[in-house]
């Protein structure tokens, strides 16, 4: 048991690197433009297939971890995308800059879906707040490394920020070594994709994911923005507020988790996804900009990251053991992989019309995942 509680923490370290390899870029962009002599534009696409390779390869590394067993795919993908880092020392061309975030993304995509087929094979009883407390530690790293990363890069090089992350990644994955799972189990049958689509009640949970990756990449892109042009906050300020949802997320895992063990999942996907509702209503509706940009920030940030430990804890439930790595592969292609068309959506909506028009496009997103959460209790009972 001690050996399994030295995983998660572990695991929990590894979420927050795996998370904090893709938050080094955006505070060094301009840097990394001006050093390489590329446009953000050219950056921006780098970036894309990225973060599509970072979306499909969860597709593999779940029923992979099946194969190979969660704690050696999880060492494999932490320590071969820490050492890919590497590849940006170097860096003189987008052409090797764009090597070292394929290989990254590539190495890094395999341990979403592996660390959540993991901890619900090790913790059964309590799954939801393991969960919990895996999203806490990987949303506390998203908080701190922007800062961490900027100042590296500036005072010393860019290039240097992305090592440091990526020599902590193996020095973790070394570490994770020296802790066995004891109920790391390996599953050596074939399975097909298409079967994941025949387990009674997975198809509501992957759509539900899909809507809230619809809404959280689009907040996640344009809500800094949105508070500079539309309600008159300075550049820190907007983004500090954003660093503030992550801080209450944090607390919402945490939450979420407990919540679910107790109450049932179910209920607090139900309880989360109106209060996300509530609050994105306030940011756009009250007139008093301020005050409904506080209780955005305090709701949203609740509210959307507590429903993530209920989420995965379904996932492990309602998948048959055999299946479960791929069921969490699909989820997160769903939530990551297609969630991120919601940027081009809002970004088609800022530039036709405004941002406003773009953040209500994000509240129907809220109200649509409310709907189907509501669907979810029925579908579970089938």
């Amino acid at each position: 048991m001690k050996k399994d509680k030295g995983i998660l923490l572990l695991l929990g370290v590894a979420h927050s690197l795996n998370h904090s390899l893709f938050l080094v870029l955006p505070p060094l962009l301009e840097i990394v433009s001006r050093d390489l002599n590329v446009s953000f534009q050219t950056l921006g696409i780098i970036v894309t297939i990225s973060f599509l390779i970072y979306g499909v390869g969860a597709l593999v590394g779940g029923p992979l971890s099946d194969y190979l067993g969660g704690v050696k795919l999880a060492r494999i993908s932490i320590g071969l995308s820490g050492a890919s880092t590497f590849v940006f020392i170097l860096s003189k061309d987008f052409h090797t800059f764009g090597a070292g975030m394929f290989l990254m993304a590539l190495w890094a995509s395999f341990y979403h879906p592996t660390s959540n087929n993991l901890i619900s094979k090790i913790f059964v009883t309590n799954t939801a707040e393991a969960m919990g407390i895996h999203g806490a530690a990987g949303s506390t790293g998203q908080m701190f490394t922007p800062t961490i990363a900027y100042l590296l890069g500036a005072l010393i090089d860019w290039r240097f920020a992305f090592t440091l992350f990526g020599v902590l990644s193996i020095l973790t994955a070394l570490v994770l070594g020296k802790f066995p799972a004891s109920k790391d189990t390996t599953i050596r049958e074939k399975v097909s994709l298409l079967e994941i689509f025949k387990v009674p009640s997975l198809w509501i949970l992957v759509f539900y994911n899909m809507i809230g990756g619809l809404l959280f990449r689009g907040v996640e892109l344009f809500f800094p923005t949105f508070l500079s042009v539309n309600r008159g906050f300075s550049g820190q300020l907007a983004a500090l507020s954003y660093s503030l949802i992550i801080f209450f997320g944090v607390t919402g895992q945490l939450l979420g988790g407990r919540a679910a063990d107790r109450y049932g999942s179910s209920k607090v996907i139900i309880v989360s996804s109106l209060a996300v509702v509530t609050s994105i209503l306030f940011l756009l509706l009250l007139p008093l900009n301020i005050i409904g940009v506080i209780i955005f920030i305090i709701f949203y940030g609740l509210a959307f990251f507590s429903h993530q430990p209920a989420m995965n804890a379904l996932i492990g439930i309602v998948s048959p053991k055999k299946l479960a790595g791929m069921a969490y592969g699909v989820m997160f292609f769903f939530a990551f992989g297609l969630g991120s068309v919601s940027t081009t959506i809002a970004g088609y909506l800022a530039d036709a019309f405004n941002l406003e028009v773009a953040f209500w496009s994000m509240a129907l997103f809220s109200i649509m995942a409310f709907i189907v959460s509501l669907a979810i209790p029925r579908a579970l009972k089938k």
